[in-house]
């Protein structure tokens, strides 16, 4: 048998990493994936400072003999170098690297986005190639997750990771993300994988869009009313399962840990352009790969599900499972109606928070200190398309989807698993447990 990998993991606890340690290290009687895994991110989880599922906690003290948790500074190379250089509990080093950093909070300086972004994602992918300086093939794998917030200039079709077009970033917070990826990807023999996310839902996500529409659903079944969204029904929401979105980062290691750079490349490389956001300048970033320099080739996949998900089957699924209409505004008439669209986000936001402090405080019992939320930021209410597809997960890393679409059962498994950790209100606004055959 092969010998299992040492894993490090950075970042991401506010997003995949806490389902990735679960997908690597699955319950006994079930065998771990890797021999030792390393989490480094900015959060404490005793007691936490972002929002730490049960199951995760579970895990690091059943696990902790193959799990370790690192609060650190990310920002610090001296810090960023000690998570390397301190060998895992067999003495070997860490192979496989997993790059989740970012900031994921919009309308920022852009001092916060390009350090804990670009400066964070560069340190790491520099510290990498500095141990394969040290060890030659001590790194297998480096996996770098961007975020999905990219403009589409069509929404009747879904881009594929080799259309430029398709790798126009939505915002400056985006724009360093994105130039996080070129800048490592220059980086001579690394073995980069970089993996493009979609609208991600499901175990270990408590907000986000296609999570808070679920939330929505039951502020709705509350409130007996029709379910009315934003924008078109064909509006193109590419997303993935959390579950699945864990297992094609690690499919993705093992992919690239498996080629060298070149051969990754010839494979699945991809010409990822200039962001051109106006932020990006020598200036702001001495390091920056600048629009002038062209595009730079990195292997990279689309992670997202079968589905081709829009507006119109999400929002059908939940609605089939709380026994609610739905539909979408008028933009034209019945929406505006003379108010600007801030005014809309606001008026309704207010309606929901309301409705959702009355159902988590008369729940029984009451979980008024639950970490579910179905408030959206004004960035994610935008008229904003994921149209991504995700074709090369299937065909070049082929994986075998848990969830190949949002459905009813994405609902409902999504629900039962809310309930598990105790942060879903129980009511008899909901009370069916998932179908059979779903």
């Amino acid at each position: 048998m092969a010998t299992r990998p040492n894993v490090l993991v950075f970042g991401g606890m506010d997003s995949f990493t806490q389902l990735l340690a679960l997908h690597l290290l699955p319950p006994v009687p079930s065998l771990p994936l890797v021999n030792h895994l390393r989490i480094v991110d900015r959060f404490l989880v005793n007691p936490p400072t972002t929002s730490v599922s049960n199951s995760f906690l579970k895990l690091l003290k059943e696990r902790a003999n193959l799990v370790e948790y690192r609060q650190a500074n990310l920002t610090n190379p001296s810090v960023v170098a000690k998570c390397f250089n301190d060998p895992a509990p067999n003495g070997l080093p860490y192979t496989h690297i997993f790059d989740l950093t970012g900031e994921l909070v919009p309308n920022r300086p852009v001092e916060i986005h390009v350090r804990n972004s670009f400066n964070v994602s560069l340190l790491i992918a520099k510290t990498s190639a500095a141990q394969m300086s040290r060890v030659p093939g001590s790194i297998k794998a480096h996996v770098r997750v961007v975020a999905p917030w990219y403009d589409y200039p069509r929404h009747d079709k879904l881009y594929k990771e080799t259309e430029p077009e398709g790798w126009k970033p939505a915002d400056t917070r985006v724009a360093w993300w994105h130039e996080s990826l070129r800048a490592i990807g220059t980086i001579e023999g690394l073995p980069l994988v970089g993996m493009r996310c979609g609208l991600s839902y499901g175990e270990g996500y408590f907000k986000y869009e296609a999570t808070s529409w679920i939330h929505l659903g039951l502020i709705y079944k509350h409130l007996g009313r029709e379910m009315k969204l934003l924008w078109s029904p064909d509006l193109p929401k590419s997303c993935a399962n959390s579950r699945d979105v864990a297992g094609i980062m690690w499919k993705a290691a093992e992919w690239v840990s498996t080629k060298s750079r070149r051969e990754a490349d010839a494979i699945a490389g991809v010409s990822i352009p200039p962001s051109y956001d106006d932020s990006v300048t020598s200036v702001n970033c001495p390091d920056v790969i600048l629009p002038s320099s062209g595009s730079v080739v990195v292997p990279a996949f689309n992670m997202v599900d079968e589905g081709k998900t829009t507006q119109a089957t999400l929002s059908d699924a939940i609605g089939r499972v709380f026994g609610i209409k739905t539909g979408f505004l008028d933009s034209e008439g019945e929406l505006f109606d003379g108010k600007r669209l801030s005014q809309v986000i606001e008026e309704a936001t207010e309606v929901h928070l309301d409705a959702w402090a009355e159902i988590i405080t008369k729940a029984k019992p009451p979980v008024p200190n639950t970490p579910l939320s179905p408030f959206m930021p004004p960035s994610l209410v935008a008229e904003r398309a994921c149209a991504i597809d995700g074709e090369r997960v299937r065909t070049i890393l082929n994986y075998k989807f848990q969830y190949p679409r949002f459905n009813e059962r994405s609902v409902h498994d999504y629900i039962n698993w809310c309930r598990s950790e105790g942060i879903w209100p129980e009511t008899d606004l909901y009370t069916a447990s998932q179908p059979n055959g779903l």
